[in-house]
């Protein structure tokens, strides 16, 4: 008796269930040319389209072939603007194609030079649009036409299905007081609000709320945009006067999140949460590092932000802050600013307010840095137990700081988290004699798990790798730099060597080389099979992706 099951006895509705798990250009491969039945699902099935930038020309000619006869089964979209050898393929595919029973649209404009007019109209006659997101990466710009008619296009879309859009390009959306009030049903909306200090300023959210009057989840991102030629003057700003009888009041906003890298002041932020009496959720995020000595003082003092949130957000119950300040003399005074949280960390459980202080002048003598290093770093580990329960922490992050990384910064602050398994710095710090021979951490290198050292530029040395497996034999997964991809597969030799718990790997190097190495699967099930015995690995779970900048390897 045949009790094999054949890929013919599958029922129809278990072909729609697989088929709504894969992406168009995966079925259409793999299944379009099978038989009339498997043809006759395909007209009935939901698409869902993902072009990303290591696909090719030959790939997205194949994939229009058979939108022909498919675009309008196209539910959702994301695609790259850029291929490997190709660009403009948003223009391509909304030139050959109507997707008009779209439902979700992510458009990944790598490609300055990129004409959208076809695709605005296009976008503009979809009344089925649940999603549409743009994300301009930071060292493409779209055209100002494109940017001005992207943003009319969408936020003056009367469709009522339209629930969320994220605008992520350099815009200062000057023009958006123009607009008459959008009546759509938008309810989540993320942008990027970009410009010269004189054009840009938090009071820039003010017309979105007056437009976007549903809106309940609100994230805005405040950038200025620094002329080069005038990128070292010290800009003072004027706060424009501001009708405080007239503030749009967004009764249903209940959830803002606020990141800024401009300066600004304390009193817009309060002009802004007036506008917001029901928020329920504030995350703020401060990530400029030159403000004014008033404003530092006021950012850091938690009796000005206890007293705002009283005032204007009665309902507030979660509060995320995250602040990165450079301040002059006088220095910061610690006590001060824990004290001043101290109602946040009674009010909100497992409330938590990061400060990142660094040293302000990078003139400044390397002796004088490393004389304060110890205090400094000490009063922060000290501090820091009454804003956060440390024995919690298993995951820390060092940012590449200038001056930071002399080793001691390190060493107390991980001898103050005695759980932390996840560990994330860069490749020069990780080498850094002071912190790997420090024998004070050699039983908490052992416990991590996690780690990364991966920055631009930077890389771990191959003679460090021998150290590296044996200050870490605990580690699971790893990701590190290195400088060419002869040290990329001596490493991958280290770690399938010495490293017993290991499951996942990924490795990037810089230069590349001329002569190809085969990091096949047997490759890796020999070297793990001669450092662990037989059983160390299942064969079938290895996952291997190389390209020209990293190996990646997934051992379970």
């Amino acid at each position: 008796m045949d009790t094999h099951t054949h890929l013919e006895d599958l029922s129809n509705e278990i072909f729609f269930e697989i088929f709504d798990y894969l992406h168009a250009l995966d079925i259409f491969t793999a299944f379009a040319s099978l038989n009339k039945r498997i043809l006759s699902i395909l007209q009935s099935i939901r698409f869902h389209i993902m072009i990303l930038n290591s696909h090719y020309d030959r790939e997205i000619n194949f994939l229009s072939s058979h939108l022909t006869f498919h675009a309008h089964q196209v539910i959702s979209l994301k695609c790259y603007d850029t291929i490997h050898d190709r660009s403009a393929i948003i223009s391509l595919l909304f030139n050959r194609h109507h997707f008009v029973n779209l439902q979700s649209c992510i458009f990944m404009l790598d490609n300055s030079s990129t004409e959208l007019e076809n695709v605005i109209k296009q976008v503009e006659s979809l009344n089925r649009l649940v999603s549409f997101f743009i994300i301009q990466p930071d060292y493409k710009k779209i055209n100002e036409k494109d940017k001005c008619d992207i943003t009319r296009t969408i936020l003056m879309n009367k469709s009522s299905s339209l629930r969320s859009i994220k605008l992520h390009y350099d815009y200062d959306y000057l023009d958006i007081s123009t607009y008459t009030s959008n009546a759509s049903n938008l309810i989540s909306f993320e942008l990027l609000i970009s410009g010269l200090p004189n054009k840009v300023s938090v009071y820039s959210i003010l017309p979105i709320l007056r437009v976007c009057h549903r809106i309940r989840y609100l994230h805005v991102i405040i950038k200025h945009e620094m002329l080069v030629q005038n990128s070292n003057l010290n800009v003072s700003l004027q706060e424009p006067c501001i009708n405080e009888n007239d503030l749009p009041i967004s009764l249903q906003v209940t959830s803002f999140d606020l990141s800024i890298f401009a300066k600004c002041s304390i009193r817009s932020i309060a002009y802004i949460l007036r506008c917001m009496p029901n928020l329920i959720h504030f995350k703020f995020l401060h990530e400029t590092r030159t403000v004014t000595p008033s404003f530092a003082d006021d950012l850091v003092n938690g009796y000005t932000w206890q007293h705002m949130f009283e005032m204007h957000t009665p309902f507030l119950s979660k509060f995320d802050f995250h602040i990165s300040i450079e301040k002059t003399c006088p220095k910061l005074d610690l006590d001060m600013v824990v004290n001043s949280f101290e109602y946040f960390v009674k009010k909100y459980p497992k409330w938590y307010m990061i400060i990142d202080r660094w040293a302000t002048d990078v003139k400044d003598s390397l002796n004088s840095v490393q004389s304060n290093d110890n205090d400094d770093s000490q009063q922060c580990v000290t501090s820091l137990p009454h804003i956060i329960h440390l024995p919690n922490v298993n995951q820390i992050y060092f940012e590449p700081y200038i001056n930071v990384g002399q080793g001691k910064d390190f060493q107390f602050i991980l001898q103050a988290c005695p759980n932390v398994i996840d560990l994330q710095m860069t490749p020069t710090d990780l080498v850094l004699s002071k912190f790997i021979d420090n024998r004070s951490l050699f039983s908490i290198f052992k416990q991590i798990k996690i780690l990364k050292a991966v920055m631009r530029c930077d890389y771990v040395p191959s003679n460090f790798l021998s150290k590296l497996v044996q200050r870490f034999p605990s580690l699971t997964d790893i990701e590190l730099q290195v400088y060419s991809f002869d040290d990329c597969i001596y490493a991958i030799d280290i770690l399938l060597s010495h490293l017993k718990n290991l499951s996942y790997l990924k490795i990037y190097y810089i230069k590349d080389s001329g002569v190809d190495h085969p990091c096949s699967r047997n490759y890796i099930i020999d070297k793990r099979r001669q450092a662990f015995g037989f059983n160390i690995i299942d064969e079938h779970k290895i996952n291997i992706i190389k390209n020209k900048e990293s190996v990646e390897i997934r051992l379970s």
